[in-house]
């Protein structure tokens, strides 16, 4: 689900802007950098969880390892963007080229997405290739919350 403004922090519950985090990957450039692209693959997967929640298909489908991509990839992105609301999201684990993370979800229940992603550095880019769904996180009460406000899940959005 796109939001039409944007929060306080990034999406990627970076606790940095939006600007000075994801925007400038989405717009293919860095403010006060040379590089365009993520220069981790930590980077590319935060990067890639706030084009979920903007709804910038484009940049999911050029992030996307071209040996990953099924035919109708962009159009299969494009068809389900607005079908989701995303909440936040938490890094668990990263390491070169795989990240493990949990991100929070609402279709018509909140909803987690617990995987361990794989990336490739390639051409001086680096591309997320696939991951592998792992079981659900056990939260609880007094966890943070898992839309990045730090504050308790009781306290916040639990």
């Amino acid at each position: 689900m796109s939001n039409l403004s944007h929060p306080p922090i990034c999406y990627c519950c970076s606790q940095k802007s939006y600007a000075e985090c994801c925007e400038p990957f989405h717009l293919g450039q860095r403010l006060n950098q040379l590089e365009k692209c993520a220069p981790t693959a930590e980077a590319l997967m935060r990067s890639r969880y706030s084009a979920f929640c903007t709804g910038n298909a484009d940049y999911l489908f050029a992030t996307l390892h071209p040996s990953f991509r099924q035919l109708d990839e962009l159009q299969q992105l494009q068809k389900t963007m607005g079908r989701t609301q995303w909440l936040g999201l938490r890094i668990i684990n990263s390491r070169a080229g795989q990240v493990e993370f949990v991100a929070f979800f609402k279709t018509e229940k909140v909803e987690q997405l617990h995987e361990n992603s794989n990336f490739i550095f390639e051409d001086g880019a680096w591309f997320y290739t696939h991951g592998i769904q792992l079981p659900a996180l056990k939260l609880n009460r007094n966890d943070a919350c898992y839309c990045g406000s730090l504050r308790k899940l009781k306290k916040c959005c639990g």
